[in-house]
């Protein structure tokens, strides 16, 4: 979930590993220009990184019922909250966790397609490169 909802977002992948379930962690460059560190982050970022976020537990519940892994996700999330240009308090984070996990439902269960090709470029480690074009692919 998080590669394909984040390459959606717009977030440039700089890397993944899969193991050999085809289960991936992703790394992204949180901006176009990859500089991050030690700034604040615009809220567009945060909408982004947010869907990317809650994009695992929701793909972990849409492939396999429920969800077990996603608690490191949130503590990430919540991280990058308090680094926000505005202040976010603690009811606009939780709205914007809830608004990530939708929209990663969304992005997900309406791309379907390229969800599989990815799981399957990934249990074939393939290339960053390759796992796009199996996103980028037509049916």
């Amino acid at each position: 979930g998080h590669f394909l909802c984040g390459y959606l977002c717009g977030l440039p992948i700089k890397s993944y590993q899969a193991n050999d379930s085809g289960i991936p962690c992703v790394e992204f460059y949180p901006t176009l220009d990859g500089n991050f560190a030690g700034r604040e982050l615009e809220e567009q970022e945060i909408c982004a990184m947010s869907v990317v976020a809650m994009s695992g537990s929701v793909a972990e519940v849409l492939q396999f019922g429920e969800a077990k892994g996603g608690s490191s996700d949130l503590i990430e999330l919540n991280g990058l909250f308090s680094r926000t240009k505005d202040f976010m308090g603690a009811q606009k984070q939780q709205d914007m966790t809830r608004w990530g996990a939708y929209t990663a439902y969304n992005i997900i269960s309406s791309n379907e397609d390229k969800f599989d090709r990815l799981v399957a470029a990934f249990k074939s480690k393939k290339s960053v490169t390759e796992c796009i074009a199996a996103i980028e692919a037509s049916n």
